[in-house]
């Protein structure tokens, strides 16, 4: 299949309107399911001489939180620090909290973060709203201190497939085009775990796949070390201020 030239099932289907859900009725008809790099993804699977798997066989589970209406607080006493999907890249991913801005906090009386949580060596796939969805990124221990948005699909790899390697395929252009080929939504656009845990993953020899990881995994514990060591520093030097503050107060 190439850009012209879709599939002769696809060409000769018939679609009743009224009785397909949006959902489906865009997964056909959108031109997102007949891009180039989709036709060329494809004939890359079709044609590599490696081993192919889905995606859900490699992982434990794929899946996403249920929507909930968020309830913001003003301070970290009464809630929680939240984490969107822009800021699960940010170098400065507490910028709401250390600048006190609006939706910084959701609710501890009214949220339960424990189930938004996730582990060191998750995936993680912005699935909706108005940040890029298909963005990856991995999951690290960072933050395990904020609650996480329902906008992003959890994949959770088995013990013995390399996270790192299968981070950088779905965040590659072949792993991108099939994530995103059923995209749908009007306004705002949206995938679901159903859409992407059947993806075609390409396994290289081993060894390739674990250096693959091995430097992925050393990318972000730099990134790790950045954020911890920033963020201290720059805590430690607001707190010195505050104290010069409260000296100066006392000789007023």
């Amino acid at each position: 299949m190439n850009l012209f030239d879709p599939p002769e099932e696809v060409l000769n289907k018939d679609i009743d309107v009224a009785e397909t859900s949006p959902r489906d009725l865009e997964e056909t008809m959108a031109a997102s399911a007949y891009t180039g790099d989709y036709g060329r993804a494809q004939n890359l699977i079709e044609g590599t001489d490696n081993e192919v798997v889905e995606l859900q066989s490699l992982c434990k589970d794929v899946f996403r939180l249920s929507r909930f209406t968020r309830v913001y607080v003003e301070d970290e006493e009464h809630g929680y620090p939240y984490l969107t999907p822009t800021n699960f890249g940010s170098l400065k991913p507490w910028y709401r909290q250390r600048n006190n801005t609006s939706k910084a906090y959701v609710s501890k009386k009214k949220h339960d973060k424990s189930e938004y949580d996730v582990e060191d060596g998750w995936i993680l796939v912005t699935c909706s709203g108005s940040v890029n969805i298909g963005s990856v990124f991995l999951a690290t221990e960072f933050m395990s201190d904020y609650f996480l948005t329902h906008d992003a699909i959890r994949v959770v790899p088995k013990e013995d497939t390399y996270e790192g390697y299968l981070y950088a395929y779905l965040d590659s252009w072949v792993g991108q085009a099939y994530m995103l080929h059923n995209e749908f939504g009007i306004g705002a656009d949206h995938i679901e775990p159903d859409q992407i845990e059947d993806i075609p993953v390409v396994l290289p020899p081993e060894p390739e796949r674990k250096e693959i990881h091995q430097k992925i995994k050393e990318a972000y514990a730099a990134r790790e070390k950045f954020l911890k060591l920033d963020k201290n520093t720059v805590d430690s030097l607001g707190e010195r201020f505050n104290e010069n503050l409260n000296v100066l107060d006392l000789l007023d």
